[in-house]
């Protein structure tokens, strides 16, 4: 299981799923309101619209991520693909970090599932760095 093309699958599938429901909150706007504007009672059309933005901006980023994820699954050599483990698991960190941080301080963070999952995506790179074989 130490393959790229098997690691970096796991973590294409692992971000699907993680960023699906940003791109679902796109396309259907009763989504948006019943997860996202019920948590704030007396949001007005400005509030509305920022976290409209916000959606589709970490929407965007989630997709660019999968896409380069996916790209790597092509690598055939090591080192290459070592390295596109290596910032791929930086950004991955990036991505995950702030939940993380925020559990910790009590903010409000997603639940604990997704983000272990999200967690299993920036390990599974991390191994793929170190350990990954062509």
């Amino acid at each position: 299981m130490n393959k790229f093309r098997t690691l970096f699958l796991i973590t294409a599938v692992i971000d699907l799923l993680a960023v699906l429901p940003l791109v679902l909150f796109s396309f259907n706007p009763d989504m948006m309101e019943e997860m996202v504007f019920s948590q704030f009672p007396g949001i007005n059309d400005a509030g509305k619209e920022a976290l409209e933005l916000i959606h589709f901006v970490f929407g965007v980023i989630g997709v660019s991520m999968i896409a380069a994820v996916l790209v790597a699954v092509n690598i055939k050599v090591k080192e290459s693909a070592q390295t596109a483990a290596q910032i791929l698991s930086i950004i991955h960190l990036g991505w995950v970090l702030p939940d993380w941080f925020n559990i910790v301080l009590g903010n409000a963070h997603p639940p604990i599932v997704f983000m272990l999952l999200s967690a299993a995506s920036v390990l599974a790179l991390v191994y793929a760095w170190k350990k990954g074989e062509v």
